[in-house]
């Protein structure tokens, strides 16, 4: 550390700017770090008991539910797994480095673990962020030839820097009001989707109905759909290119396939390839601002909006440009609902590149309600869509600013 170099954080909250710079140590001088282990998988005795027993798998973003196996008293003292308190910080180091969770009960770990009980003096739930914070810290002086793993000797030597016990408070309880904060927004987005899905359940017909579960009151009584196969809806239904192009890094065109098309658009970033105008322009004129491109080959029922993006696109991907009868926004949520979903799935040929043929997709029987309805459930499903876009775009910016705050309420570590 540069001597002239305070150990402060760029970020402090104003009743501890007075306070003195935070102390240097070492992740040993916070507490005991406590390796894991398997019982005997052979003794039967050993396994599903009352305790909790935990694999590095099991630890996704800081949530920890129940385990997935537990084991005995008998296969804990006949193991080296090691009872943990209420609190520890259950840390994996072994071929997945950095990941954590607050233990919320008593439980054990497999040896994929170096749980950390922290002392009285300090903040477990600090600590929690902080390695959150430096976990790439952790993966720099990970070593192994098969996988990677950080042993208890290099991690008690990483270097730390602490605040007195009021400071480490105040930025926990920051940073876990965040993030109460960010599960709230993420379960109304869980509950968004899941009211969605309820919705295409019930807005088309199931196989062998003439007529969906639910109805807009205005068209209760407009009788039933009329069946028809989308090769008679559409202008054009074809698949892209089937040669390999020449790619140009300074090409005018995005190549894309179906893997490009998410969540209703295509998708392109620095690493997506391009060709130029004169290399192909494919079938330009039977693309319009109403087509959608839908996945067919690999990943199969991905679907975006044309919108007269400039792209070229691949096999893996076939247009299907509506006629007049057919509203291109209900036809692209049409595609998803769980009776066409089930059809594309009984087509599917290969076993191992999945294959959808233009032939089935042609055949595809929509159920057709009148111009007006096919608009009402368009826009319903439409303005469901935006409000999750929007609730997503809203996790992400707190996940944004949870970052940024991260990295100032922590001063940078300097080797």
């Amino acid at each position: 550390m540069n001597k002239d170099k305070k150990l402060i954080p760029e970020l402090r909250f104003p009743e501890f700017l007075n306070n003195k710079e935070w102390a240097e140590m070492t992740l040993g001088n916070i507490g005991e770090f406590i390796g894991g282990g398997t019982p005997d998988t052979s003794k039967s005795e050993y396994w599903n008991g009352d305790i909790q027993w935990y694999t590095p798998t099991e630890v996704k973003d800081g949530v920890l539910g129940k385990s997935l196996r537990t084991i005995t008293k008998v296969g804990l003292n006949n193991s080296s797994a090691k009872l943990l308190p209420k609190g520890a910080l259950l840390l994996t180091t072994r071929a997945t480095i950095g990941d954590i969770a607050i233990a919320n009960s008593e439980c054990t770990t497999n040896q994929g673990f170096q749980s950390l009980v922290v002392k009285d003096s300090e903040i477990n739930t600090f600590w929690y962020y902080w390695i959150i914070q430096h976990k790439n810290e952790l993966k720099r002086k990970a070593s192994g030839s098969t996988f990677p793993e950080i042993g208890k000797n290099e991690i008690v030597k990483i270097k730390a820097y602490r605040p007195d016990k009021d400071e480490q408070q105040k930025i926990a309880s920051c940073l876990s009001s965040l993030d109460e904060v960010i599960t709230a927004h993420s379960q109304k987005l869980e509950l968004l989707k899941d009211h969605k899905k309820g919705l295409m359940q019930n807005l088309f017909p199931q196989e062998g109905e003439k007529v969906p579960k639910y109805r807009f009151k205005e068209f209760e009584k407009d009788g039933e759909w009329v069946e028809e196969s989308l090769e008679y809806l559409t202008v054009k239904i074809g698949d892209g290119i089937h040669t390999t192009p020449k790619y140009e890094p300074s090409g005018e065109y995005y190549f894309v396939n179906g893997n490009n098309l998410i969540d209703g658009k295509i998708v392109v970033d620095e690493k997506t390839k391009r060709v130029s105008s004169e290399e192909f322009e494919i079938h330009k004129k039977d693309l319009t601002e109403k087509t959608i491109f839908l996945s067919i080959n690999g990943t199969i029922g991905n679907l975006a909006f044309y919108n007269n993006e400039m792209v070229v696109l691949g096999k893996s991907a076939c247009y299907i440009t509506p006629n007049q009868k057919l509203n291109y926004v209900f036809l692209f949520y049409c595609l998803q609902s769980p009776r066409i979903i089930d059809y594309f799935f009984s087509e599917i040929t290969g076993s191992t590149i999945k294959n959808l043929s233009l032939k089935s997709i042609r055949g595809t029987l929509i159920n057709l309600p009148s111009e007006k309805e096919q608009q009402r459930i368009a826009s319903c499903l439409s303005s469901l869509d935006a409000l999750i876009t929007a609730q997503a775009e809203k996790i992400e910016q707190l996940k944004l600013h949870k970052k940024g705050l991260m990295q100032g309420l922590f001063p940078k570590i300097n080797d």
